[in-house]
């Protein structure tokens, strides 16, 4: 092959330019930078300059005169510092945000949710107000954790802003995927609370808006994957979409029925304990469970995600 079409493949490569960005750049059809790269047409004269300033190097450079082909990988050694950085910072904010949940789901879910169950009295005495202490610093790291993990987004799409490498962008995907997993259990399982302030709307449905936003994130990694020509499969897609959804329904369903059943019950408890409060009240149970599954089955859908895009990351060397 021609030495030009092999570096106009490695220069475009190492821009982190998909062919189609390339053609609009240049004013021409994705097709001929393909037909260009695979060795059966030449770039016009008049399009060198143009090239070779898209790529910010000589035209020398770009007929391999003064230089051979760039090594897609160059950016990410000279910035390994910022790459290290990136990641330490996304760990270190999702671990800060998880341990705080923890925090609050031990102290704060406990005392201020479900008080009786430990001691009516318990909130007044000093290991309550300790508690209370407790859960408010647990708030505090799971917020303080979000605000890292955004600033070290927001940094490190800046430092690489307009053209992210395939490889640095594959460590972006990974550490971003992993956080958005995190959070989603966060908001879903560990401290859903935190979401539903004053609770005019049931916590669970604070937790499924805010599963899905996070999957709004995946897929639109899977879609930069594709502009990025790495393969991407639908079938995971699909089945993880497929599972949400049946998730949602499940959610809506449950929320309907233990809200319906629990005042059934309660008027029934007025009335005297018959058997259609206790029918009542195993409907509640079953609405509790169908909850907890379809908790479940909303956090598949992230998981599942992420793995798919793990799996398309491996053809980026």
């Amino acid at each position: 092959m021609n030495i030009l079409c092999e570096n106009i493949r490695a220069y475009r490569k190492a821009r982190g330019l998909t062919q189609k960005e390339l053609a609009e750049q240049l004013g021409i059809s994705d097709k001929t930078v393909s037909r260009w790269e695979s060795g059966v047409q030449l770039p016009e004269a008049s399009l060198i300059p143009d090239l070779a300033s898209v790529f910010h190097i000589t035209i020398d450079e770009l007929y391999g005169i003064e230089n051979t082909a760039p090594d897609p990988t160059h950016e990410v050694k000279d910035d390994r510092k910022t790459i290290v950085s990136f990641k330490v910072w996304m760990v270190a904010g999702t671990l800060f945000s998880l341990l705080g949940s923890l925090l609050y789901r031990y102290f704060g879910s406990t005392v201020f949710l479900s008080p009786n169950i430990i001691d009516v009295d318990y909130y007044n005495t000093a290991k309550g107000a300790t508690a209370d202490i407790f859960a408010f610093v647990g708030i505090v790291a799971i917020f303080a954790g979000i605000f890292a993990v955004v600033i070290t987004k927001v940094r490190f799409a800046m430092l690489y802003k307009p053209h992210m490498p395939d490889s640095v962008f594959a460590e972006n995907v990974r550490y971003t995927g992993a956080a958005v997993v995190v959070y989603s259990v966060i908001f879903m399982k560990t401290a859903p609370e935190i979401l539903s302030f004053g609770y005019y709307v049931p916590r669970e449905v604070y937790g499924c808006i805010f599963a899905a936003a996070l999957t709004g994130v995946l897929l639109w990694y899977r879609y930069q994957l594709k502009k990025r020509e790495i393969p991407t499969t639908k079938p995971m897609t699909v089945t993880a979409l497929a599972i949400g959804g049946v998730g949602m329904i499940a959610a809506i369903t449950a929320l309907i029925l233990r809200d319906s059943l629990t005042v059934a019950f309660a008027l029934a408890d007025e009335v005297s304990y018959s058997a259609s409060g206790s029918s009542s009240m195993a409907g509640v149970s079953i609405a509790a469970l169908l909850l907890t599954v379809s908790d479940w089955l909303i956090l598949a859908m992230p998981v599942l995600l992420y793995i798919d895009l793990l799996i398309r990351l491996r053809k980026i060397r």
